[in-house]
């Protein structure tokens, strides 16, 4: 069974079909050929896999994110970051990375930041000298923090596929997001001078100014800081409600949406009802996309569970060894390859019952797992050879994958070590759960 599914969804993403249809059709075919189970059945495990609950979260925290753009919170956080950072060495290329953790703790989806800010982030790049490449891969490493940082639409998943509590998995996110934005800050110090510039750019430019906003155009903190502060207090009030438990996660991004709605109606002033039906219509083809993906991939999951895959990966596992650092290296191995090629979400509900009963026997935590996991899952979006955030963001700076590719091997070692450092160091991602805990 698992070699005809894996085969058939292999066959059907060389035939360029979506990845929750090639899902689905892969299936469906490996449940006709090698069961006698009723092909109802199937349409039934569709249904059942997008009808938890806790899943009403996604639509509701990526309208509560659209509402938010609409109405001008773009704009206002990216003047604070530009305040921050601005007047560092490739200080707009730093602004790209910190407004990343600015938006991740709004829209909880690496690809709908990208496309949000990629816009007006990379053009405004370009216009100072940046090359295209680095522009890009900039900007398509820095949105992986949004699965990581609270609310995430992944670790709503990670959580409603294995019982685990998605309020500890927000928690969780918030130091490993802040460190990976600091190695990533870090990466483009080192890198922008060598790799960020047009060579006539650094020939012609005052090399104490290259890469930063002029002292004359940088905006003041202070007067950014009050202006993006309601949108910024959209992630506390998510969390504070979890902690003190004044709703739960999924009642919690109904609280979003009307944050979202009491802020851009009456503090910023700027949504109006055309935006609105905008916001909403955005947010319905982006929830669409997502809810198709996950029920086909609940259904795939089903099948591979019918067949003993997961029991037979466990055996083969352990029959390795039963080291759980050694077994975290491949599994993390085996999760990077998965990302390179299938949807996150998808992957994460494919390969988590594999995965999850095999790592918890073993003795790792659960909720640390789900870090490690959702992160591996960012890092395959900016690895060929589909790397669907670095094509994204390669197609609006209007340059090749190829080139994209090659200024974003930095990003991606960075991401490899941060990765280790993860994976590794469990502290990193357990240290608010357990403060939580001892309280």
């Amino acid at each position: 069974m698992g070699p005809m599914l894996l085969g058939n969804f292999l066959f059907a993403m060389l035939l360029r079909v979506p990845v929750g249809w090639a899902l689905a059709l892969a299936s469906f075919v490996a449940l006709m050929i090698m069961t006698d189970t009723p092909l109802a059945i199937g349409a039934q495990r569709i249904v059942a896999g997008i009808t938890p609950f806790a899943l009403l979260a996604i639509p509701l925290f990526i309208l509560a994110g659209g509402i938010m753009n609409a109405g001008g919170i773009t704009r206002r956080l990216l003047t604070l970051a530009d305040s921050i950072v601005g007047g560092w060495r490739g200080g707009l290329a730093q602004t790209n990375v910190l407004s990343a953790l600015f938006f991740g703790g709004i829209s909880g989806s690496a690809v709908a930041d990208i496309s949000s800010l990629g816009r007006i982030l990379i053009e405004a790049m370009k216009q100072r000298n940046y090359s295209a490449a680095y522009s890009a891969a900039v900007t398509a490493a820095a949105p992986i923090v949004a699965p990581i940082m609270p609310p995430s639409i992944t670790m709503i998943v990670y959580g409603v596929v294995t019982g685990t509590s998605i309020g500890h998995l927000f928690f969780a996110g918030i130091v490993p997001a802040i460190l990976y934005i600091a190695m990533l800050m870090v990466t483009v110090h080192l890198t922008v001078r060598s790799r960020g510039f047009t060579p006539e750019a650094v020939a012609n430019t005052d090399p104490a100014l290259i890469g930063k906003t002029p002292p004359a155009e940088r905006p003041r903190f202070w007067p950014s800081l009050l202006p993006a502060l309601p949108a910024l207090l959209l992630p506390l009030v998510i969390l504070a409600g979890i902690r003190f438990g004044w709703f739960t996660a999924t009642e919690a991004a109904a609280v979003a949406v009307v944050y979202a709605l009491l802020v851009g109606l009456f503090i910023y002033r700027e949504l109006t009802w055309k935006k609105l039906v905008h916001a909403f219509a955005e947010s319905s083809i982006m929830v669409g996309l997502i809810m198709l993906v996950l029920a086909a991939a609940q259904l795939y999951s089903w099948a591979l569970t019918s067949g003993r895959v997961p029991q037979t990966v466990a055996e083969a596992l352990f029959s390795v060894t039963e080291n759980p650092l050694v077994l975290l290296m491949m599994v993390n191995l085996m999760l990077i390859v998965a990302g390179m090629f299938i949807e996150a979400n998808a992957a994460l509900i494919i390969i988590t019952p594999i995965l999850f009963p095999v790592l918890t026997a073993a003795g790792v935590d659960p909720v640390h797992l789900g870090i490690i996991i959702v992160v591996n899952l960012g890092i395959g979006l900016i690895t060929p050879p589909v790397g669907i955030a670095l094509m994204l963001s390669s197609e609006i700076a209007k340059v090749s994958f190829v080139s994209a590719i090659k200024a974003a091997w930095p990003f991606i070692l960075t991401g490899l070590i941060y990765l280790m450092l993860i994976t590794y160091i469990p502290q990193i991602s357990l240290f608010l759960p357990s403060l939580l805990e001892a309280s």
